[in-house]
């Protein structure tokens, strides 16, 4: 019977302490992410909208590089330097930084990237971006509602 009282009191304090570290592992949002805000040329955002949704997002997938989302806004915000004609705007994430840039560097050294981007973009009849701001994020507290596949 004493052994039975034993293995219910270290069955329960397990227990317990496999819940309690259940819940503070969902306080922690995992990942790497990219802002990034591109300013195409003048007319050409929609070209650069395709270009991302036909090739470019399946390129990134590839190499582990999570499209958390794209977007088109909606309106303008000059302070921001956001121009809903010309803006195009995504998010990207990855594990962890480390793993940002491994697989940036995958993508980079990518031949189909290297020809649906770069040489589009060097040359001036195909260039369809003026320029590209990122900003690097870290999730803050447990409101990332993102998953990140590792």
């Amino acid at each position: 019977m004493l052994k039975w009282k034993i293995a219910g009191i270290l069955g329960l304090a397990f227990g317990t302490a496999g819940v309690t570290w259940g819940y503070a592992q969902q306080g922690r949002a995992p990942g790497f992410y990219e802002l990034r805000v591109y300013t195409a040329l003048p007319g050409k955002r929609d070209a650069l909208a395709e270009r991302f949704a036909s090739r470019t997002a399946a390129i990134f997938a590839r190499h582990g590089i999570t499209n958390v989302g794209y977007w088109i806004p909606q309106q303008s915000d000059s302070e921001l330097g956001i121009s809903a004609e010309n803006t195009f705007i995504y998010i990207r994430g990855y594990p962890s930084k480390e793993e940002r840039d491994k697989r940036l560097q995958a993508r980079a050294d990518d031949p189909e990237f290297n020809e649906v981007v770069r040489k589009a973009e060097a040359n001036p009849a195909t260039r369809l971006i003026a320029k590209v701001h990122n900003i690097d994020m870290v999730p803050h507290g447990p409101y990332t509602a993102i998953t990140l596949a590792k």
